[in-house]
């Protein structure tokens, strides 16, 4: 370019005249592309140490230290695990998994929510002085309704359960000692009120049949008390077979006077014929014999004997020993079912409680900045290949 100059006329009259004459000059290609890309990198640099720097700041300033309470406990049955085991189900674990599901799932629902916060002590702990803005509640970011508060919450507790070694782990975080073990004791005794009333529900639906069976077991048996009173009252038979056997007592009495008339007429007639006892003998014994009579029919005549009446007590006394066989029956298949579901009942065998932490755990400071970095210049490193295959290629 130099040699250009040299040797071009507008050079020479310059140089004659003394003027200054400006020359067209052409840049590099390639330092154009070299500053391009430092200005990108240098942005992204900068992009970088940005969001580092606030991550930093947060973790390190404004964000309030949260202290961690933790407990663990097994879902245990009463029943031995080798009493569980049958021919279709072949795991003794199988239903204390499935319970410690359904108690991991209660953890996180609402319903624990509004137990452990029923005089407020979650809103309070939330909303206590020195709570940073993103953890706060009620806040812009964490809404003010009881749908934001119970999001809100689940970022502060950890329920897993771990299969292998049939084992829940609970964690719950609060911003002081006393409230973080506080809500992790409320939290274990709602774990424990769930539980007895998953007992209580399957108590229920084992025993409800055999209840069913037993009232109405009981309910056959008063209905057919009442309508033996009802036969005894109109048929006047307290005891069937007292009555009976008192009548074939006084039939069998009353046979044996006549059997003994006729014998004392018969010698009055064959000793002394004209006696005149006679007459009054035969007159007793007409009268021992209509008796005789009266009795046999009232024992064993048509309607309204005593037999007829017995009758209908003993359909009813039948009747009412079946009734009694099917109430002690079904009264013992209650209590077997009771006790088979006091065999099944299940409890929480605590492996650790609720303990009241010395220090805070949260935020893991170093962990978080760590992991905002990378991802941070994972992203800016994507960025900045995408804008090299997209801009330098056109270049």
């Amino acid at each position: 370019m130099n040699n250009m100059l040299r040797g071009s006329p507008s050079s020479d009259t310059a140089a004659k005249t003394g003027k200054l004459v400006q020359v067209e000059s052409y840049d590099d290609p390639v330092s154009i592309a070299l500053t391009s890309r430092q200005k990108r990198d240098r942005i992204l640099l900068t992009v970088f140490l940005v969001i580092v720097s606030v991550t930093a700041i947060y973790n390190f300033l404004i964000a309030a230290p949260r202290y961690a309470s933790e407990f663990s406990y097994v879902v245990r049955s009463a029943t031995p695990a080798r009493d569980r085991f049958s021919f279709m189900n072949f795991s003794a674990n199988g239903e204390s998994s499935d319970n410690s599901q359904a108690i991991i799932t209660y953890l996180s629902s609402r319903d624990l929510l509004s137990q452990i916060n029923s005089d407020g002590l979650v809103t309070r702990i939330f909303a206590a002085p020195g709570v940073d803005m993103f953890s706060a509640y009620p806040s812009i970011f964490a809404g003010n309704g009881a749908e934001h508060l119970f999001r809100h919450f689940q970022s502060y507790l950890d329920a897993e359960y771990d299969e292998k070694a049939n084992i829940s782990y609970v964690e719950v975080q609060a911003f002081k000692p006393d409230d973080a073990r506080e809500l992790a004791e409320r939290m274990r005794r709602a774990c424990e009120d769930k539980i007895n009333a998953l007992n209580d529900r399957a108590r229920s639906g084992m025993t409800v049949t055999a209840e069913k069976e037993v009232a109405a077991a009981r309910a056959d048996l008063v209905r057919v008390l009442v309508q033996l009173t009802q036969a005894r009252n109109s048929g006047h038979v307290i005891d069937p077979k007292l009555q009976s056997g008192a009548a074939v007592s006084l039939t069998s009495s009353i046979a044996a006077d006549l059997a003994e008339i006729d014998v004392q007429i018969a010698e009055t007639q064959r000793s002394t014929p004209g006696n005149p006892g006679l007459t009054q003998m035969q007159s007793r014994r007409a009268a021992i014999q209509r008796e005789l009579a009266r009795q046999s029919a009232a024992m064993t005549g048509g309607h309204g004997s005593l037999a007829d009446r017995i009758q209908a007590n003993e359909e009813l006394d039948v009747a009412r020993a079946v009734a009694e066989k099917r109430l002690l029956g079904a009264s013992l298949a209650l209590a077997n079912t009771r006790t088979t579901a006091d065999r099944n009942r299940l409890y929480l065998e605590w492996i650790s409680k609720p303990n009241r932490p010395d220090e805070p755990l949260y935020p893991r400071r170093g962990r978080n900045i760590l992991m905002v970095a990378l991802l941070t210049l994972a992203l800016l490193w994507i960025f900045r290949s995408l804008s090299e295959l997209l801009f330098d290629a056109d270049e």
